[in-house]
C-alpha cells in the first residue's frame, strides 16, 4: 500500500510539472509577440490614405511659414495622396491620449483664392475642431497637401498639380509649365516632363499655379504656408531659394514622390538648344528704382510684377543686332536712390515671336564697366544716388544667351 500510495503520488506531481511547463510556455509565446507602438505626433489616417492605422510614414511635420520662412513650432503639413469620396482624419497621438480633429463650422471649399494662392487646384479651408469627429473628405483622387496650425486651429487640404516656374522655363515667371502626372497611387506617384527647353536662369517647383496658401492674415499670428519648393534638386526646400540652371539645353524633368520620404527631383540634358533669335524681343526696366521722373515712364507698372514703374528700352524696347549678340539701350534713364529695378523681357513674359523670358539684376552686372554709384540691393540693381545712368543690356546667343548689364552715369 505504501508503495502504492508514492506511485500515486509521484504521479500526480509529474502531472503538476506538464501544467506548469504548459502555462510557461504560454507564457513565453505571448512575450513573443511585439506591442503595437505609436509614436507621439499628428496623423493622416483613415479609408482614405494607405494606412487606416498609426503609420509614421502618415505623420506630419513641422514647417516653415512662408512669411518669415522659418520653421513655426505650432505648423505642420503633409504631401499625401488621398481617394476621393472617402473619409480619413487628422489625429494628434500624445502617449495614451489620440485626440481626433474634424472639420469646423466654416470648413469649405475656397470659392476666391488670393492673388498668391493656387489657382489649378481645389482649396479646402477652415476651423479644426476636436469637438467635431466628423471625418474630412476630398473630391477626386489625387496627390494633397494638408496642412494644420495647432495655436490657431486652423486647416487647409489643397489639390496638387505640380509644375515648373521660372526665368529658365518656357513661360518665364508668368505662370507654370505644368509636368504631366501620374496615374494615382496612395504611397507613389510622379511628375515629368520631356525635351523641355530650360534655359540659363532660375527657377523652382510649384503647384497649382500658386505660391503660398494663407491661414492667417488678420489675427495676432501671419500665418501662411509655402506651395513651392526651391534649394536645389538634391536637397528640396519649401520657399527655398531659387535653383540656377547654368547649362542651358533640351531636359526631362522628373519630380517623385514616395509616402514617408517626400520628393526628390531630377533634372537630365538630353540635347543642346538651337541659339536664339532675339531680334525684335522688347525689354524694359521695371522697378522703384525706375522714376517716375522719366518722360515716357509708364506709372504704376501694369504687369502681374506690379512693382513700381516701367520704362522701355530706347528703339521702342527692341536692341540692335550685331550677329549673334544683341543691345538693349535706356539713354539717360532717372534712377531713384536706394531703390532696386531689374531689366526684363516686356512684363516679364515670353515674347510673342523669338527669345525667351527672362529678368536679369545685379548678377549680370559688369561691374569693372560700370559705374561705383551702382549698388547690390537684395539681387536687385540700384544706385546710391538720384541721377540719369545709360543702361545697357547685351544677350550673346553664341554663348548661351550670356547676358550683360552695364550702368554708366549721364
Amino acid at each position: 500500500m505504501l508503495k502504492h500510495s508514492i506511485k500515486v503520488i509521484t504521479m500526480i506531481l509529474l502531472a503538476g510539472l506538464v501544467v506548469m511547463s504548459a502555462c510557461k510556455k504560454d507564457d513565453d509565446d505571448d512575450d513573443d509577440t511585439p506591442p503595437v507602438i505609436v509614436l507621439d505626433g499628428i496623423y493622416v489616417t483613415g479609408a482614405a490614405t494607405a494606412f487606416t492605422g498609426y503609420n509614421a510614414d502618415a505623420m506630419m511635420a513641422v514647417t516653415r511659414n512662408e512669411v518669415t520662412q522659418e520653421e513655426r513650432a505650432s505648423l505642420y503639413e503633409l504631401y499625401i495622396p488621398l481617394k476621393g469620396g472617402t473619409d480619413f482624419n487628422i489625429v494628434k497621438v500624445e502617449g495614451s491620449v489620440y485626440t481626433t480633429y474634424g472639420p469646423g463650422a466654416d470648413w469649405g471649399v475656397v470659392a476666391e483664392p488670393t492673388t498668391d494662392e493656387p489657382k489649378d487646384g481645389v482649396i479646402l479651408r477652415g476651423a479644426v475642431s476636436e469637438a467635431n469627429k466628423a471625418a474630412f473628405q476630398v473630391a477626386a483622387d489625387g496627390m494633397y497637401h494638408v496642412v494644420i496650425d495647432m495655436d490657431l486651429m486652423i486647416g487647409v487640404v489643397a489639390h496638387v498639380h505640380w509644375g515648373i516656374i521660372g526665368a529658365a522655363t518656357p513661360d518665364g515667371w508668368g505662370t507654370s509649365t505644368v509636368l504631366d502626372e501620374s496615374a494615382f497611387n496612395a504611397t507613389t506617384m510622379s511628375w515629368e516632363i520631356n525635351d523641355m527647353e530650360l534655359r540659363g536662369g532660375d527657377w523652382k517647383f510649384r503647384y497649382s499655379n500658386g505660391w503660398k496658401i494663407e491661414l492667417d492674415t488678420v489675427g495676432t499670428d501671419d500665418v501662411k504656408v509655402n506651395t513651392n519648393f526651391g534649394g536645389a534638386l538634391d536637397a528640396l526646400v519649401p520657399g527655398g531659394d531659387n535653383m540656377v540652371n547654368d547649362a542651358p539645353g533640351i531636359y526631362t524633368i522628373e519630380f517623385d514622390y514616395t509616402l514617408g520620404s517626400g520628393y526628390t527631383a531630377t533634372a537630365t540634358k538630353t540635347g543642346d538648344l538651337p541659339l536664339t533669335n532675339w531680334d525684335g524681343v522688347v525689354c524694359d526696366a521695371v522697378g522703384t528704382g525706375v522714376s517716375a521722373d522719366n518722360p515716357n515712364a509708364i506709372v504704376p507698372d501694369p504687369s502681374g510684377w506690379a512693382w513700381g514703374n516701367k520704362l522701355l528700352a530706347d528703339n521702342a524696347g527692341v536692341p540692335t543686332v550685331n550677329g549673334d549678340v544683341y543691345t538693349w539701350t535706356w539713354t539717360s534713364m532717372i534712377i531713384e536712390a536706394n531703390e532696386g529695378f531689374k531689366v526684363r523681357t516686356e512684363n516679364g513674359e515670353a515674347p510673342p515671336v523669338g527669345g525667351a523670358n527672362f529678368d536679369a539684376g545685379y548678377g549680370n552686372l559688369d561691374v569693372n564697366a560700370s559705374s561705383d554709384k551702382v549698388i547690390d540691393l537684395g539681387g536687385n540693381l540700384g544706385v546710391s544716388e538720384k541721377g540719369a545712368f545709360t543702361i545697357t543690356l547685351v544677350i550673346d546667343a553664341a554663348n548661351d544667351d550670356a547676358k550683360t548689364i552695364t550702368i554708366t552715369e549721364g
